[in-house]
């Protein structure tokens, strides 16, 4: 239903108003909004003449108001206070808007670097709102409904959105147990493959696998004889902590793991050159608590 807006004052002189019957004087209200007196005392006219009563009896001790003044002025304290609430909670909710952010990641990276992490920066940040979209493919910073990504990409692909947060590291990873549990495993040739083995059922395309493993370490790959195939390299880490085999990992995945001696590295690391991880922004309206989160992460990555 449309509002009928000949039919409300204008919001200065309700205000005006307001101020005049809480203080029961016109220079204190004047003082108290900032201008003259005059100024008060005209807006009150001009409320008086649009409602066509008068809502104050003027005297030398100050102003008191009419009957139809105390009952208006209960109305419009009601009103602008509801005015006033509105207008704060929209306020509120277009700053929370700002300072929330949607980050893209693949699960990996979710899993044991960034969670491990995360509540350091809430804790520091706590007016930072942050949503996480798991996307286990993404290789373009383009093309996402995100903030801030991380996506696995050539390093020829970098540009001024773009962050090498890891260069490719790769090695041999098992679980103290099962490093005890066999003799002679051997990183140098192809007998590594006579021991169980952690895969991925499928492997992205453009991700070094074992095949490119071999092939770096100076070895001829042959299909391991006892393969567990697991779904994401998620999968892949928690096996090997639980003992099922040998895993191949990044270092940047199992280094907090390295150290907590749930995993041993077991071959010298391979650095590649050609891949790396990257984090991207952005240019959208929440950009600066984006910002603060990407420079949150390249601090902590370089720690």
């Amino acid at each position: 239903m449309p509002i009928k807006t000949r039919s409300i004052p204008a919001t200065g002189h309700l205000i005006a108003f307001e101020t005049t019957a809480r203080l029961g004087s016109l220079s204190l209200a004047a003082d108290e909004l900032c201008v003259t007196t005059a100024a008060i005392s005209k807006q009150i006219k001009s409320l008086e003449q649009f409602l066509n009563t008068e809502l104050f009896i003027r005297s030398a001790q100050g102003m008191r108001l009419t009957e139809n003044g105390e009952q208006y002025l209960s109305d419009v304290t009601q009103a602008l206070n509801h005015l006033s609430q509105c207008t704060a909670k929209f306020k509120q909710r277009s700053e929370e808007t700002k300072n929330e952010i949607t980050i893209e990641l693949g699960p990996c990276f979710l899993h044991f670097w960034l969670l491990p992490r995360l509540e350091i920066f809430r804790e520091k940040y706590p007016n930072i709102m942050i949503n996480i979209s798991v996307n286990s493919v993404r290789d373009i910073e383009d093309g996402g409904n995100y903030d801030v990504a991380f996506f696995y990409s050539s390093i020829s692909s970098r540009n001024s959105h773009t962050h090498i947060m890891f260069k490719e590291r790769m090695f041999l990873v098992c679980s103290p147990k099962f490093l005890n549990s066999r003799t002679n495993i051997d990183v140098k040739t192809s007998a590594i493959f006579d021991h169980p083995i952690i895969m991925m059922s499928e492997e992205h395309a453009n991700w070094e696998g074992w095949e490119s493993w071999a092939m770096y370490s100076g070895i001829t790959y042959r299909k391991p004889k006892n393969i567990l195939r697991v779904e994401d390299q998620v999968a892949v880490i928690q096996a090997a902590i639980n003992n099922a085999g040998i895993a191949l990992v990044w270092d940047w995945q199992v280094d907090d793991l390295i150290t907590k001696g749930q995993l041993i590295a077991i071959s010298s690391p391979l650095d590649l050159n050609d891949n790396a991880y990257f984090l991207a922004t952005t240019a959208r309206p929440n950009s600066q608590a984006a910002a603060t989160f990407s420079n949150w992460l390249i601090a902590e990555s370089q720690q």
